[in-house]
């Protein structure tokens, strides 16, 4: 699991650029579309654990993107890819797949985010900054 603090020293070493390409990985839109968020939930993977890993580096990069002045407007490629993020995480917890649970608390954490920026609210990101209090109940069970 990524803290805030790990989730900030990424956003330090990572430009804007840098950011756009990981989001477009983690939505399968790159040639290293197999380390990516949409990619475990097609193919599968290893524990919770992991898959939080990879929403945790989404919104590291969705941070790194807000202080670069990147999200207002929202660029049309970076939107396309958060839909599909968003669109793969509703599949898989359509199919009620193992820790669907969790990638679902992730797709409404995804979905409230996406919302606060498209309205550019002035912190976009409290959802996902508590999600770990707010969705405590289902993080206990998993473990």
């Amino acid at each position: 699991m990524i803290d805030s603090k790990q989730i900030e020293s990424l956003g330090d070493r990572m430009t804007t650029a840098q950011a756009m390409s990981k989001i477009a990985m983690h939505a399968g839109r790159t040639e290293d579309f197999s380390n990516g968020y949409r990619y475990a939930l097609k193919y599968g993977f290893c524990n919770w654990e992991e898959i939080q890993r990879r929403f945790d580096e989404i919104f590291a990069c969705l941070k790194v993107l807000e202080e670069g002045c990147c999200l207002f407007p929202m660029d049309q490629d970076l939107l396309a890819d958060l839909n599909e993020i968003l669109l793969g995480s509703i599949v898989y917890v359509n199919r009620q797949e193992p820790d669907y649970r969790i990638v679902g608390a992730f797709a409404e954490v995804l979905s409230e985010t996406l919302l606060s920026l498209l309205t550019n609210e002035k912190e976009p990101f409290t959802a996902f900054d508590n999600y770990k209090e707010n969705y405590d109940d289902i993080f206990c069970a998993m473990q």
